[in-house]
């Protein structure tokens, strides 16, 4: 075996040793060139000049020190004094001693520690680098996202105004859209009271109950004499609620208000008329009431053959009929010089008069 020595007063250090504290080192550098002693213990040391002016620890005391420089001449190192303290190398005893110094270092080792710092600085650069694009992709397809609709609206609006600028005027004479029809009034139900004082009428389509049935008003005909109220056909209906109005010849049927209590009395109290069927097969049963009801009747104006108004009449009859809503009745009214006629569409219904005996009232007499 070869040694490459680095002899300590006698013993000889084996080349594997030096390069395992220095792999970087040539396997051709490990020849001893020149000897020195320790500074700290004064043992021998032999060593190649590669290390000189680089720091290694002893091999004996383990302290570090700067290897000097080689001698021009063949000049042995010059032994320091030893101190009578501090302990001598022999074999088979070892001591341990930590520097604090930072330990020698080859330039070989130096740069490849560079060099890898380097690449590491590289790789953390790239990971920051590929981190940044990646947050800035997120929020660029968040926004996008979220802002893909409002985009999508605003140029529907705009293509919309603009598609109104470059549409072509209306012109005067066009004929104006028909109106739309009215809403249908709901149900709402009526509450039975002789008390006319605390009666009152729902904001909804004329309904109640006759004799225990009920009774939605589905046609209504109005003339300056006659109201009638009924539900199903016209000729023979199933309910039907009759107020004779007894007008004078002067007075008007728009815009007027009845108010009858129950202790009303007098030739000028409207008499009303309940007709219903119990069965559909026969005809149908009538009860007058002159007086003992409570009614509220107010009439609007006429528009286009229809008068407006709203009701509340509750009977005194064991079944507490009571109808309570608002209607619209086809009259007459607007057209004065063929008041006789009936208006398209109505059937003429002979109407009994408060005696029994059939009057006419309205249409063809029979």
């Amino acid at each position: 075996m070869v040694y490459n020595r680095i002899a300590c007063e006698g013993l000889a250090m084996p080349a594997s040793w030096w390069r395992m504290r220095c792999p970087t080192v040539n396997k051709q550098t490990f020849m001893a060139d020149f000897k020195f002693s320790c500074p700290h213990c004064a043992i021998s040391v032999e060593c190649d000049e590669l290390w000189c002016g680089h720091e290694i620890p002893c091999p004996s005391c383990q302290k570090e020190f700067v290897v000097p420089q080689k001698p021009a001449g063949p000049a042995l190192a010059s032994l320091a004094s030893v101190s009578q303290s501090q302990p001598k190398l022999s074999i088979g005893q070892s001591q341990t001693h930590h520097s604090t110094a930072p330990k020698a270092v080859a330039p070989q080792v130096a740069a490849l520690e560079q060099k890898l710092s380097q690449a590491k600085a590289g790789q953390k650069g790239a990971v920051m680098k590929w981190v940044t694009i990646g947050s800035v992709v997120v929020v660029v397809a968040i926004g996008g996202y979220f802002g893909y609709g409002y985009f999508t609206k605003w140029q529907e609006k705009r293509a919309e105004a603009a598609r109104l600028a470059s549409a072509p005027p209306v012109p005067t004479n066009a004929v104006p859209a028909e109106p739309e029809a009215p809403k249908e009034l709901p149900v709402l139900p009526a509450v039975w009271t002789l008390d006319v004082a605390q009666a009152k009428i729902p904001e909804g389509k004329a309904n109640g109950t006759l004799s225990g049935t009920n009774f939605i008003v589905e046609s209504a005909i109005c003339t300056p004499q006659i109201l009638r109220l009924y539900e199903g056909a016209p000729a023979s209906p199933d309910r039907e609620i009759t107020v004779y109005l007894h007008l004078a010849a002067n007075e008007s049927l728009t815009n007027r208000t009845w108010t009858v209590d129950k202790d009303t009395k007098g030739k000028g109290v409207p008499q009303v008329i309940k007709r219903w069927k119990t069965n559909p097969r026969y005809a149908a049963q009538s009860r007058n009431y002159s007086s003992g009801y409570a009614m509220k009747l107010e009439t609007g104006q006429v528009v286009s053959n229809i008068i407006s108004g709203k009701i509340f009449l509750a009977l005194p009859d064991m079944e507490q009929s009571v109808v309570a809503g608002h209607f619209k009745a086809i009259t007459t009214l607007a057209t004065p010089a063929i008041a006789g006629a009936v208006p398209a569409g109505v059937q003429q219904v002979p109407v009994a008069a408060p005696g029994g005996a059939p009057q006419k009232r309205y249409g063809k007499k029979r």
